[in-house]
């Protein structure tokens, strides 16, 4: 834990490298996706279910249903049906003896009848034991179904996205809020260039992960931002920046040991865990690894860079304040009669400079007064230990 702390990396001055890694990243996965395109499910495209009957169980149990289903995934794979959902449903006598498959839409009525023969004459070659085969119908699913998902999805991420900003924006400041919401943007853009690149299937259960995927991030950024916070307060005189270079590497190893234990239950769900969740764990690990690279990498350079900027804004301020009164001071002395307008706008830039010497006048003063505090403090907690110290060797005395 305190190898860390005690190193002296630079992550922040380094802020040009992350952001151009990462734009690299999102650049390439965005041709990915423009060029392939995403692979939607059948929750996204529509398509077919097929309700089917057996008269002995397919299962005894729960523990059996995962080897059901690999067995008649395996055979649908054969006659071109690889993107089935399947579901082992008990009947009314809570037997697991009914299977539902959902499929990939067709044309026509005849191509569906063609479809429901093949996949009973492969349940009968598969099951021969199982006794006869009742179809129990088959439902289709729309198009429109599809684009209402989407449209609720991609809903869903916006309103989880404004969300956070307003929390982060009353938590914290706005500056903390917008460098979240540009690490969350990241998160989304690099997993969905990876969907595109590895031909994932797109369900709902994706933007289940999706949204895990946020809630995840924004955690580990709320995380950064709070230790930042406290280091400003305790550091008043220090650059911000280092305070920030500091704060991430005081919480770089709980990003690392929190990312690392997680990570490794997904691989092995991803490896271990079938088919039908394989890409949520895909999507799930590939959002938590760049979920906690941009929480460090990011996010707080972000938040550096806003600050460079809002002090570069101030210095000039000042700096335009104080020649501006100068300039309109020496007017005065040139000009033997003065008009009352000119005054008027020396007095006014004049009260600006007193204000803003003012302001950074009680900043320092607040400062100091902090300093000193946690002086104190520390001076008080090294007595009060001091004295139980001494409290224990006496009672040892006796």
């Amino acid at each position: 834990m305190e190898f860390f702390r005690d190193r002296d990396w630079d992550i922040v001055g380094k802020a040009r490298l992350w952001f151009l890694i990462s734009a690299t990243v999102i650049i390439a996965g965005l041709v990915v996706w423009g060029v392939r395109g995403l692979n939607y499910g059948i929750d996204f495209t529509g398509g077919s279910l097929h309700r089917y009957a057996f008269d002995s169980p397919l299962a005894g149990d729960d523990a059996g249903v995962p080897s059901v289903t690999g067995r008649v995934r395996d055979m649908l794979q054969s006659i071109g049906l690889a993107n089935t959902q399947i579901q082992v449903v008990s009947n009314d006598k809570g037997q697991l003896s009914d299977l539902y498959l959902r499929t990939p839409s067709v044309a026509n009525d005849e191509e569906a009848m063609e479809r429901d023969k093949q996949i009973v004459a492969g349940l009968k070659k598969l099951y021969p034991d199982k006794g006869e085969i009742s179809d129990l119908g088959r439902e289709t699913v729309g198009p429109v179904v599809g684009r209402e998902l989407q449209y609720n999805a991609l809903l869903a991420l916006v309103v989880g996205w404004v969300l956070i900003l307003v929390y982060i924006t009353v938590r914290y400041e706005f500056r903390f809020a917008v460098a979240g919401i540009a690490a969350l943007v990241h998160d989304t853009l690099i997993v969905m260039g990876c969907m595109a690149l590895f031909r994932v299937e797109l369900n709902s259960a994706f933007v289940a992960a999706i949204l895990t995927v946020l809630g995840y991030s924004i955690n580990d950024s709320v995380v950064i931002f709070d230790r930042i916070r406290e280091n400003m307060r305790l550091r008043r005189r220090a650059d911000f920046a280092d305070t920030v270079n500091r704060s991430l590497l005081q919480t770089l190893a709980r990003s690392i040991n929190t990312s690392l234990t997680t990570l490794f239950t997904l691989v092995a769900l991803f490896l271990f865990g079938g088919e039908s969740i394989s890409g949520f764990s895909l999507a799930l690990i590939v959002g938590i690894t760049t979920g906690s690279y941009s929480s460090i990498f990011i996010a707080s350079p972000i938040v550096v860079l806003w600050e460079g900027r809002a002090a570069r804004a101030r210095a000039e301020a000042v700096a335009g304040a104080r020649g501006s009164g100068r300039s309109r001071a020496a007017a005065v002395e040139v000009d033997d009669a003065p008009q009352t307008e000119a005054q008027g706008a020396k007095t006014s830039q004049d009260a600006v400079i007193e204000r803003l010497q003012r302001e950074e006048a009680e900043e320092r003063d607040k400062r100091v007064g902090a300093e000193e505090q946690a002086k104190r403090e520390e001076r008080r907690e090294r007595r009060k230990k001091q004295r139980q110290r001494d409290a224990k060797k006496s009672k040892r005395r006796f």
